[in-house]
């Protein structure tokens, strides 16, 4: 017999006899589910009833809540609130624009957002939000933009979410002479939006220029919209396959990793970069470069103090500081740094600049110079602009026929006319140099070898490498004195004409030509550096 036959048999029989039923306590256990059912469609039927007279999720009141964040217009063309599973919404082509300014496109334009919430949170959280998803983000910036007058309308939110997601986003910044730089926003997540605390944020993304991939994590706030460059900022960053090709007259790519705190307008930061191979695109000599930075960046504009950098490329050594930020009536940004090298290696240097296989000059240096690189569309060496001042010390040259010349140039200014051959000679130079369009112009160039002094001005032209020198040699012994034979006999009368007050001579000389095919020459008719003619 099926046991609910007998259930219902012995029932009946207890009831006939009068005798008390054995309810099993598996039955019992559940007597309480009734009247906890009955409180439970009670309690939805009076949260139904209030949701109904108070749903949050209408186009006025989502309006209304979009409104009390964003200082200027919104307009939605779609609406449609959601019940089941979750309740929300979802608002299609939302624009929001900067007050009654539409004369471009709207400042953010989102094809699809969806608000999801809890039933649970709107009753016991009124005010929170699970999660809002962004489709079809759009961030147009336009040239000109007043931070004060986008954050004066705007008022504290009592809206809190849980999330803010979006993927695949734009960011689009106009410039007043060039297209739009582009940010590709792979990836947006915001965490525990609210303006009471910090918010927590990740986010992955491709940098406009140079363009290079961003990874980037940390926390943002509490947010304040009467004070922006107050807001707390604080998190970590790697910067990766950075192509420098788009600044012309240089390549490389480099990565860069760091981490930053403070306020979004005074951010602090630190990190490292390395450009394995680094290159001026003329020379295609690519060298590994390696620094540690130090900066202070304005959130709100974008404007760097640079306070420290300290690379090293080969074996020579380099310190940087300066900035790079707008500048009155100029577009984009200006770099303005200035350079410092200490006991580096002048083969170094020269190597990055010349295309032959080695530097021509070989020797210690150090270096120091003002470089100014503003934002314009030019090769690197037409926007560049270079002030400083150099040295370098027991030089020597690399190729053989350049040395015996100055060999022989010693040997001769110092009269020594039958002395058996001496090992290389070194030269100390140093000067000043302004490089500008191209061409670089040396004043007060000092050459010393033993035996002779050249103080030498001129140009140098990067484009052409053409030459154009000119000044004075001193030599320790007189023309005659530095020749032999019939040559002594010949020079001996222009002996006056050259004479130093004490001792040895003093020759205008010139050096023209091209750096691959220089010419040295005597300049009968030329004045000295000190505008003077020879001999006096």
């Amino acid at each position: 017999m099926y046991p609910h036959v007998r259930a219902i048999l012995r029932l009946s029989m207890s009831v006939a006899t009068q005798e008390p039923v054995q309810v099993k306590p598996a039955i019992a256990s559940r007597r309480w589910l009734l009247p906890l059912a009955i409180i439970f469609l009670v309690a939805l039927c009076i949260g139904g009833i209030i949701l109904a007279f108070h749903w949050p999720f209408t186009s006025q009141n989502v309006t209304k809540s979009i409104q009390e964040s964003w200082p200027g217009e919104v307009s939605v063309q779609g609406f449609r609130s959601r019940y089941f599973p979750h309740p929300g919404c979802v608002m299609q082509n939302v624009a929001l624009t900067r007050g009654s300014d539409n004369s471009g496109p709207p400042l953010v334009a989102i094809q699809s957002v969806t608000v999801q919430a809890n039933y649970r949170d709107l009753i016991l959280r009124p005010g929170y939000i699970s999660r809002i998803v962004l489709e079809g983000l759009k961030i147009s910036v336009p040239a000109e933009h007043s931070t004060s007058q986008q954050t004066s309308r705007s008022s504290k939110s009592s809206t809190r979410i849980g999330e803010v997601f979006t993927k695949d986003a734009t960011l689009e910044v106009a410039t007043k002479d060039d297209g739009p730089l582009k940010f590709e926003i792979h990836q947006l997540s915001l965490k525990s939006v609210t303006d009471s605390s910090p918010m927590s944020y990740d986010l992955a993304m491709r940098n406009a220029k140079p363009p290079g991939e961003i990874r980037s994590h940390g926390k943002l706030g509490p947010w304040d919209r009467q004070h922006m460059n107050d807001i707390p900022l604080s998190g970590s960053y790697t910067f990766n396959d950075v192509d420098l090709g788009v600044f012309q007259g240089i390549g490389g790519i480099l990565a860069a990793t760091g981490d930053f705190h403070g306020a979004l307008g005074r951010i602090e930061t630190q990190g490292t970069t390395d450009i394995p191979k680094f290159e001026v695109t003329r020379s295609h000599h690519p060298v590994a470069v390696k620094a540690k930075f130090n900066a202070t960046v304005d959130g709100m504009s974008g404007d760097t103090i640079v306070h420290s950098v300290d690379g090293e490329f080969l074996k020579t050594p380099v310190h940087v500081e300066g900035s790079v930020a707008g500048k009155a009536g100029q577009p984009g940004k200006t770099t303005s740094l200035g350079l410092n090298v200490r006991n580096g290696r002048i083969e170094d240097v020269l190597w990055l600049f010349v295309t032959e296989s080695k530097a021509p000059l070989e020797g210690p240096t150090n270096f120091h110079a003002h470089v100014v690189w503003p934002s314009r569309h030019q090769p690197f060496l037409m926007r560049v602009v270079l002030q400083g001042d150099f040295e370098i010390e027991h030089a020597q040259w690399t190729k053989p026929d350049r040395q015996m010349s100055v060999n022989m140039l010693s040997k001769k200014a110092s009269g020594k006319k039958k002395d058996p051959e001496t090992p290389n000679v070194t030269a100390d130079i140093k000067g000043s140099v302004l490089l500008s369009n191209e061409i670089a112009k040396f004043q007060a160039v000092s050459f010393k070898v033993p035996g002779a002094e050249a103080i030498l001005h001129g140009t140098y032209n990067l484009a052409d490498t053409k030459i154009d020198f000119h000044g004075d040699l001193k030599t320790e012994a007189s023309l005659s004195d530095d020749s032999s034979g019939v040559k002594a006999v010949l020079l001996k009368p222009l002996d006056p004409l050259f004479k130093r007050k004490h001792a040895g001579a003093v020759v205008p000389v010139e050096m023209t030509g091209t750096y691959r095919d220089p010419h040295f020459g005597v300049s009968l008719q030329a004045k000295n550096s000190r505008g003077e003619r020879p001999g006096r």
